[in-house]
């Protein structure tokens, strides 16, 4: 799509109680004394460079930009105050896809700003990409999960603590809080909160498949709550807010040992450690190797870490279903798994059981390939189909005596190995052999069957 001046009329705030309108300047034949071409391997960080250089002088923006396939571009104009049309820097920007970034800038507003500050100000922004230069700031957020209640603090590393809350549930399986401080770097302040959500991101994806929980966001918002009474009759519904928040705000990073260490626990590994809760498990425990599947992660060059997130965020998908929607998690169990296999073309075809057989065992592999309702047959049929192997549009029973447990007894076994294969494919940063496992062969005898019948039925088609 060619470019096109917009027919819309945009207003943002003026920071002094009124609305500045924000003009489309693309298409403006007046002079741009400042021009500057900014090569391809700077573009993507040029407008964070000046977005942050905008932040340290005090000063706000306001844009205008044209999306499309082939190229992107727009207006941006920084103001140097507040007010309808203060002294501004007006620039027009345009850049093809995968290209340099060009601009044009003046200054402009009542009363014009010099063009000496307007290109001091280029300038500077300019310098920032040269050197690189990025800010280091303190971010904080809660995390949930259904589990044991965390109680104490792990320091995966020196820039990333878990810690516990200052209030537990009154019973000891609930959904508890994880208070995650971390020091993250980033162009601006803007840049530092986009790169503090892709953290989150990963940290969410690797503590569900090293803990096995399925790690969410806490989030403060409105909600339907009930007064029950002494006797546990409900008395009223009334809309409120419903969330976790620390009553008692700390501020800046914590220092170490500011609350008792978290609960371990020695891991064999390939493995996972005890299955569900026993009877002496109080709190939520970490492996004991944990700092160190940490490391790896955090050391994985960057196409290995995105193959793993991109598998571990199947896996974070699968958790999300649990439990109303069992199919679709086995289905993304197995979908968590076949992304592990190596990239290429000539791995397209490995299912799960190359992959467990390749990253854990071939025992492993024909262990699940052996049960009698297959993984890679569940996946497949749900994902194609919208086949639901759990029976989740029956009736559901409490005592069904004839109920067939062949999918509990595969999602069992599968969503423990799909966790090993995440932890191990982690553990060997991505580096195996691959394994294939025979396809299960059908016989001479019953494929020709099947074609002689598929001849006779093309036959009586035609009668």
């Amino acid at each position: 799509m060619p470019k096109k001046k917009s027919s819309a009329q945009i207003h943002v705030a003026d920071g002094a109680g009124g609305m500045r309108q924000v003009a489309d300047l693309r298409f403006e034949a007046d002079v741009w004394p400042i021009e500057l071409v900014v090569p391809t391997k700077d573009a993507e960080t040029w407008m964070a460079h000046l977005s942050a250089e905008t932040e340290e002088r005090d000063w706000n923006s306001s844009s205008f930009s044209q999306l499309d396939a082939a190229e992107n571009s727009g207006t941006l104009s920084v103001h140097t105050a507040k007010g309808l049309s203060p002294a501004r820097i007006d620039i027009v920007w345009e850049r093809p896809r995968g290209k340099e970034l060009r601009l044009r800038a003046r200054p402009s507003g009542d009363p014009v700003l010099s063009l000496d500050v307007a290109q001091s100000f280029i300038n500077a922004v300019s310098a920032r990409v040269r050197t690189g230069k990025t800010l280091r700031a303190h971010r904080q957020a809660l995390l949930t999960y259904d589990g044991l209640p965390w109680r104490g603090e792990l320091w995966l590393d020196a820039d990333h603590r878990l810690g516990p809350p200052s209030k537990h549930p009154d019973t000891l399986l609930g959904p508890p809080i994880v208070i995650v401080d971390a020091m993250i770097e980033g162009i601006g302040q803007q840049g530092v909160t986009a790169e503090w959500q892709r953290r989150l991101h990963e940290l969410r994806v690797f503590l569900s498949f090293v803990l096995g929980l399925n790690i969410t966001i806490s989030k403060f918002e409105f909600g339907w709550v009930c007064d029950v009474n002494a006797q546990g009759s409900i008395t009223d519904c009334t809309l409120r807010h419903v969330g976790y928040s620390e009553t008692v705000l700390t501020h800046g990073f914590p220092a170490v040992r500011s609350a008792p260490p978290i609960e371990r626990r020695v891991v064999t590994r390939p493995g996972l450690g005890p299955y569900g809760i026993t009877s002496d498990m109080h709190e939520e425990y970490v492996p004991a190797d944990i700092e160190q599947l940490w490391e790896s992660f955090f050391r994985l060059p960057t196409p290995k870490r995105e193959h793993l997130l991109r598998a571990g965020n199947a896996y974070l998908t699968a958790k999300s279903m649990w439990p109303e929607q069992r199919t679709a998690y086995a289905a993304f169990l197995v979908v968590a798994c076949e992304a592990l296999k190596p990239a290429g073309k000539r791995y397209d075809r490995m299912n799960v059981y190359d992959v467990v057989a390749s990253i854990v065992s071939t025992g492993e592999a024909q262990r699940l390939r052996q049960l009698s309702l297959h993984p890679q047959k569940v996946r497949s049929e749900h994902l194609h189909r919208g086949n639901l192997s759990a029976g989740e549009l029956s009736p559901m029973l409490m005592h069904d005596h004839f109920k067939d447990p062949s999918f509990d007894e595969m999602l069992r076994i599968l969503s423990a190995v799909c966790r090993i294969c995440l932890v191990e494919w982690l553990r060997c940063e991505g580096i195996y052999k691959v394994i294939r496992i025979g396809r299960e062969k059908r016989g001479i005898a019953p494929a020709i069957f099947e074609f002689f019948a598929k001849q006779l039925r093309r036959f009586r088609l035609t009668q």
